[in-house]
Parts: C-alpha cells; sequence; structure tokens
C-alpha cells in the first residue's frame, strides 16, 4: 500500500553549487550527504528533497512514493500491467526500490525505506 510521498529527486549538474542553493539560500537543513553524490534536504513539510548525481546526466526529476512492503506493492503493479524500467527490485541498504512509468512515459520510484535507517 502507497503511504506517502517519500521524496522528490532532481539530477544535478554541480552537485556543490546545488548543496549551496539549496542550504544556503533556500535556508533548507540538509539532512543526509551520500559521499556528495546524493543529497538529502529538508523540506518545510518534512518532504526530502534529493539532489543526486548517481543516475545518467538526462535524467528528468521524479519522485518517490513510500510503501510499507514493497514485494507485495511491485506484485500489485505486475499483476496490473504497469510497465517497469527495470525488473528486479534495487536494493541499497538504506532503501528498497522499484522504477515504474506512468503512461506518459514519466518515471515514479516505489520506494520502502530500511526500518534500521538512523534519520539524520
Amino acid at each position: 500500500m502507497i503511504k506517502k510521498i517519500a521524496f522528490v529527486r532532481h539530477r544535478s549538474k554541480d552537485i556543490e553549487a546545488d548543496k549551496k542553493f539549496y542550504g544556503e539560500t533556500l535556508g533548507l537543513k540538509l539532512a543526509n550527504d551520500y559521499h556528495g553524490k546524493w543529497l538529502e534536504f529538508e523540506g518545510p513539510d518534512g518532504k526530502t528533497i534529493a539532489i543526486e548525481q548517481m543516475s545518467p546526466e538526462d535524467t528528468l526529476p521524479c519522485f518517490a512514493l513510500e510503501t510499507d512492503d514493497i514485494e507485495a506493492e511491485v506484485a500489485r503493479l505486475k499483476e496490473a500491467g504497469t510497465t517497469f524500467e527495470q525488473e528486479d527490485i534495487m536494493d541499497s541498504g538504506v532503501c528498497k526500490m522499484a522504477f515504474i512509468k506512468d503512461p506518459s512515459g514519466n518515471s515514479v520510484i516505489i520506494h520502502q525505506i530500511n526500518p534500521d535507517r538512523i534519520s539524520g
């Protein structure tokens, strides 16, 4: 079951400039910095804004929807005929993610946070 928006993600062309913009200019709190390749800022409503350099350079912004059981949600979506960008669930250790497309071809991430993750 989808519970909430987990995060919104933007691909960065210059991670240091974006870190300064989101942190200093916009005044958002840097919650996590994963080796300077994936930054998480706390939005004013508690939602996470991720700025990253891990996806291909032409990657468009997208959002992630949080689920409490990613395996069940992926099975449900496959049964419904949803298009998947990759067949397997990705497990980063911090979270599990599945990458799907909406009918217009936009990317959506189905996300399940690792319950042992310590929030910044």
